[in-house]
């Protein structure tokens, strides 16, 4: 069979990160036997390559990954996030690994101005601060949703809670409506674009969003489009150089974003706006983690005056590859992925999933110089364009449907790695007796008696596999377009600098793992 090369035009053409890094290692070895040595005349001495590969991985190496990483934002399509692109893409190659780069041309939206201020009834006004305190010097993008349409809206505002359908009929019964009116909606459950889509249909004129978590002043930066995963404007196929695509105002496309305009806010905000409203009081569930000065819902007594101003623009993309060839199966591929795009420094989401894909490489060149090959394919993958919808892996899915629905084995995929303390993982059924056969095998970072399982499970022995569902990450094009057997795991929950300006190398190093220990104790 002649040897098969990955290429951007096609997927084949003929002629605790370290405790996430050891999870995902084992997963490999122990479901797909890829710890092999094909034609050995001597039994294949199996424990003492994958202790090698254990053992070479180092705090400090993962560290330096990560430092090089978030040394500057690298929001996709943007000069910086190409450099971060050759960054990875010249580290698989000086592995001596066959390292690929598929390009697609895809509409990316950009914010160009943002500002909201509250009018009070005696003709002043007060104008809020919507960048970071310490991030205005235009380094890191200001917050805002990709693909909101622009506008500007004088309005009354009206607490919705989470902006749910339940909320608005809640808000009936109480005789407020939200016709002509900017909602604020508290963050949870509902996507951005869910809660603009339900906004739009109750009447609002615009939209501010706001989380608990985190700091207070910390804003999360995120994609409002909805109806699908990938490129607006070529969806079901790739949008490769010189393809056809959709016009930007072709219905089908406008149907992907809102009609009506929507920000991101911080928490600290929300409480002086929603302090400011009159009318019914606040229901006690309605609450959350924040204390209102007031304790109306709304309209009134203020006035907002909130204005945006977006650009959507056609944009170049990279996902970058690095292809080991299976010695026995070379047409069966594993892949691993990891997005590389970031809102701002990205240190975990998703850069400390990308620290553990670059020492992934490292670790199998090294067993590769000492005569080791996989018994299958396995392709190192570092997507782009994640953040806006899920844009590069989509569009590489696209272009490869068929013979990934052949050829595809398995999807594993990390995007924040490490978020906090706390083993999760989801993964489809196929996959769930894998998950908790190399959780056993793989040591604890929080005590050295213990394995990651044991301190997983209850003392029942009842694993928490979470079965993948939604749209939230790099597995969903392979999950629900091609239907291969995927999983997804992290250490922690959402972490409290999510899509913020402070989602950085220093807090990785103060807060999230200052030692790199869940780095070091992955599954990959």
């Amino acid at each position: 069979m002649a040897k098969q090369r990955l290429s951007s035009s096609g997927f084949f053409t003929k002629p605790t990160t370290s405790i996430i890094l050891v999870l995902l290692i084992c997963m490999f070895s122990a479901i797909y036997y890829t710890l092999y040595i094909h034609k050995q005349s001597q039994p294949i001495d199996y424990p003492r390559f994958h202790d090698l590969f254990l053992a070479a991985a180092t705090n400090s190496t993962l560290a330096s990954y990560l430092r090089d990483l978030t040394r500057q934002p690298h929001l996709a399509g943007t000069s910086r996030a190409l450099r971060t692109a050759n960054y990875v893409k010249s580290h698989f190659s000086n592995l001596g690994l066959e390292t690929e780069v598929a390009e697609y041309s895809v509409l990316l939206s950009y914010p160009k101005h943002a500002s909201l201020e509250v009018r009070f009834g005696n003709g002043t006004a007060r104008v809020f601060k919507l960048v970071e305190p310490g991030y205005d010097d235009g380094v890191v993008v200001v917050p805002y949703h990709a693909y909101s349409p622009s506008g500007s809206v004088v309005a009354g505002a009206v607490y919705v809670n989470f902006g749910r359908e339940e909320d608005y009929k809640a808000l009936e019964a109480m005789g407020v409506s939200v016709k002509g009116c900017v909602v604020v909606v508290r963050r949870d459950g509902l996507s951005r674009g869910g809660a603009a889509e339900i906004a739009a249909g109750r009447g609002a004129a615009a939209v501010l969003m706001y989380t608990e978590e985190g700091r207070e002043e910390g804003v999360e930066r995120g994609t409002v489009m909805v109806g699908g995963l990938g490129d607006p404007l070529t969806p079901g196929w790739a949008a490769v150089e010189g393809g056809e695509r959709l016009g930007v105002e072709d219905d089908e496309v406008l149907k992907r974003f809102p009609k009506i305009p929507s920000l991101p806010i911080s928490a600290r905000v929300a409480v002086e706006i929603l302090g400011l409203l009159g009318g019914p009081e606040v229901p006690k569930e309605w609450m959350g983690r924040l204390t209102f000065r007031g304790s109306g819902v709304g309209p009134g007594p203020v006035m907002l005056n909130l204005t945006y101003l977006g650009e959507k623009k056609v944009a170049s993309i990279q996902n970058v590859f690095a292809i080991i060839r299976g010695s026995e199966e070379p047409d069966r591929y594993i892949l691993l992925g990891n997005h590389r795009d970031a809102w701002t420094y990205g240190a975990v989401d998703p850069n400390s999933g990308t620290a553990a894909l670059l020492d992934i490489a490292r670790r199998y060149a090294l067993l590769m110089q000492l005569g080791w090959r996989p018994r299958r394919t396995i392709i190192l993958c570092s997507w782009d364009a994640e953040e806006f919808g899920m844009i590069g892996s989509t569009e590489w899915v696209e272009q490869n449907l068929l013979r990934l629905r052949s050829n595809g084995v398995a999807y594993l995929n990390v995007d924040c790695a490490v978020q906090g303390s706390g083993f999760s993982a989801a993964a489809t059924p196929q996959l769930d007796d894998v998950l908790i056969e190399v959780t056993k095998k793989v040591h604890s970072p929080y005590s050295d008696g213990l394995t990651v399982f044991e301190q997983w499970s209850p003392a029942s022995g009842i694993t928490k596999v979470q079965r993948l569902t939604g749209a939230y990450s790099d597995f969903a094009p392979f999950l629900q377009h091609v239907g291969i057997p995927s999983a997804d795991i992290f250490y922690g929950q959402v972490a409290p600098v999510y899509h913020t300006a402070y989602d950085s190398y220093e807090w990785m190093m103060s807060s999230g793992d200052p030692m790199f220990q869940r780095h070091v104790a992955g599954i990959y």
